[in-house]
């Protein structure tokens, strides 16, 4: 009940924006080459009760030439663990700080087709307490490839190849690709972890916004485990140079732990 009224409360208002004009910002895409700012609120449950909530700010800035940008998100989390955790099971503080690089290396003009492959890397600096839930402890590198393919005028679809690792032992709950361990927030081993996710996006033009749903498989190598999560996003643009989407992750199977990811995402352009 408590997690159906918390996404009643988030798409509520997203939905009752009126019809803008859809501008060139294609909101939908997750390889946008556009400088503005990302503002991400996500909600994290746990299977064994835990609830991690985290606020994400984030700058991205996008060169003229459509090819190269570079990102910084800076999250703030609030943990709340199910279970004695020594007078600290219910904790707020900076996580670990996230660097990006994308290059588009390969841009099609056609209508329909490969439009573009998009290659990029994710680096989180251990800036956020591993003990209390808050980040890995570790460096964590993420590098990874994004084919951009146009089926028809209104359906996309993205397909990702990444590769997540730690060079030291981490505090990581495994499937979760790189969310902190609810259940053991000291460092479990090193992360590798092996992400598949195929992204479909259908836009709808007649109230300016998307509908997508991501099928994501992980291999995680420390703990021999294979995870797959659906995830459903709904969004549109809320006049000519900003945006709001709801996106729900939802565990499907594998070692149960991290089971529903609820984000509000908003984007602002800056040109």
């Amino acid at each position: 009940m408590t997690k159906s009224l918390f996404i009643l409360l988030l798409i509520t208002p997203l939905l009752s924006f009126g019809q803008q004009e859809f501008t060139e910002h294609d909101a939908s895409n997750p390889v946008l080459v556009q400088s503005r700012v990302v503002i991400d609120a996500e909600t994290y449950f746990f299977e064994n009760g835990s609830v991690f909530y985290a606020l994400r700010p984030g700058f991205y800035y996008g060169l003229k030439n459509d090819r190269h940008q570079v990102g910084l998100s800076i999250p703030y989390f609030h943990n709340v663990f199910n279970g004695d955790y020594g007078g600290f099971e219910n904790t707020s503080g900076i996580g670990d700080i996230k660097m990006t690089y994308m290059y588009v290396p390969v841009i099609n003009q056609n209508i329909l087709g490969l439009e573009r492959l998009s290659t990029y890397l994710e680096v989180s600096a251990p800036t956020g307490e591993y003990q209390l839930g808050r980040g890995s402890g570790v460096w964590m590198y993420k590098p990874a490839v994004i084919f951009s393919v146009r089926a028809s005028p209104a359906v996309s679809f993205y397909p990702e190849v990444r590769y997540q690792f730690s060079a030291n032992s981490a505090n990581s709950g495994g499937g979760s690709d790189g969310i902190p361990d609810s259940e053991d927030p000291d460092k479990d081993g090193k992360v590798q972890n092996l992400t598949l996710e195929l992204p479909a996006v259908v836009e709808v033009e007649a109230w300016h916004g998307w509908i997508a749903l991501h099928a994501q498989y992980i291999r995680s190598f420390t703990e021999q485990t294979n995870f797959f999560y659906m995830r459903f996003d709904i969004g549109k643009m809320m006049g000519k140079k900003a945006s709001g989407a709801l996106n729900i992750q939802k565990f499907i199977s594998g070692q149960p732990r991290l089971d529903l990811v609820v984000q509000a995402r908003f984007q602002f352009f800056l040109k």
